[in-house]
């Protein structure tokens, strides 16, 4: 198939797939959104302003845009991306099958280590492959969304992702083929622990981390994730600069030596905060049980204690229901909650 005819669609355009999705379309790619009413508005109204931790900026008027409401745009996509959050895709799965595409690759662009089955197990004659997003984007004000942080974007070696790489390479969004992805995704899954610290926290990532005190909180959830997934005989990818035991390591120093030597973990754009963090603010429900929830739920098949992650995971949902966003707690609060 001729790259330039091929149809992509991003099923769920939030913040994930207006940031990748956009980028394809600023490469040439052939690209439709399949969005909310709400979000159609604003990108109708402003397009897409792209903006990264390195300064990128890129720029596409409403007019370079395709956004829609009906499920009918994925019938004929050659690749649907599915960007939704995890609670909402079996659901998503459903709407895809019920378009009655039958030839698509489709992507799982999310959080957590089950999606891919989830989707396998209602689409069994497609081929879907999991891909692993390493940084987190924020919504703006008027279609703007920044990633802040950096990272390639992992997926399942497999000669039918090699269309979407293409359009990924000429979109310069950076785009590798990994083998044992599921192995990645566990790794991406434990760096991701710290989302709900952020989360609690109400500051930028780079000033939760630099915070020995919430670092610790941190390492005890990591902690208790290395355990579970080794009794679990699971061996967690590198997806980070270095290995996650070296990172556990480097995150329990003293603030001094910290910054000496995790430059790279702190390459992070000051404004750049965790999605779960824009969950709470925007009062739209988090995915704590996709993430911490996956180390507890392994934890007790597995006969292994997560007492932090439970803790998280209980703050965070008093937070989610009191809807007033962060609760903006002290490493003391959340260690006390």
């Amino acid at each position: 198939m001729n790259a330039d005819h091929i149809k992509i669609v991003i099923a769920g355009a939030g913040s994930i797939g207006c940031y990748i999705g956009g980028m394809l379309v600023s490469g040439g790619a052939n690209v439709r959104f399949l969005a909310r009413q709400s979000m159609k508005n604003k990108i109708d109204a402003h397009g897409l302003h792209l903006t990264d931790w390195t300064g990128r900026s890129t720029q596409l008027s409403p007019d370079q845009l395709h956004m829609s409401t009906d499920p009918s745009i994925l019938k004929d996509a050659d690749l649907i991306l599915i960007c939704v959050k995890s609670k909402d895709t079996q659901a998503m799965a459903n709407t895809i099958l019920n378009s009655g595409n039958q030839h698509a690759t489709v992507f799982s662009f999310q959080n957590g280590v089950s999606n891919t089955n989830t989707i396998h197990q209602i689409l069994p004659n497609h081929t879907v492959l999991p891909v692993m997003v390493p940084y987190n984007v924020v919504s703006q004000a008027n279609g703007h969304f920044h990633c802040g942080t950096q990272g390639h974007l992992y997926c399942q070696q497999h000669h039918k992702a090699l269309l979407l790489k293409d359009a990924a390479d000429t979109a310069k969004l950076g785009f590798e083929l990994k083998h044992h992805m599921q192995s990645i995704l566990w790794g991406k899954l434990l760096l991701n622990l710290n989302n709900p610290v952020n989360a609690l926290s109400g500051i930028p990532l780079k000033q939760q981390i630099e915070n020995r005190a919430y670092r610790k909180i941190y390492v005890a959830c990591l902690k208790e994730g290395l355990a579970v997934l080794k009794a679990a005989n699971i061996k967690p990818g590198q997806v980070a600069a270095v290995p996650i035991q070296t990172a556990v390591k480097i995150l329990s120093l003293p603030n001094f030596l910290f910054k000496l030597l995790a430059k790279k973990m702190l390459a992070i754009d000051p404004k750049a905060r965790s999605s779960m963090w824009e969950d709470l603010q925007n009062q739209r429900p988090v995915e704590v049980d996709y993430i911490s929830g996956e180390i507890v739920k392994l934890g007790k098949r597995v006969n292994i204690e997560t007492p932090m992650n439970q803790r998280l995971i209980r703050l965070v949902k008093q937070a989610e229901q009191s809807g007033n966003g962060s609760p903006n707690l002290s490493p003391q609060q959340i260690l006390n909650g």
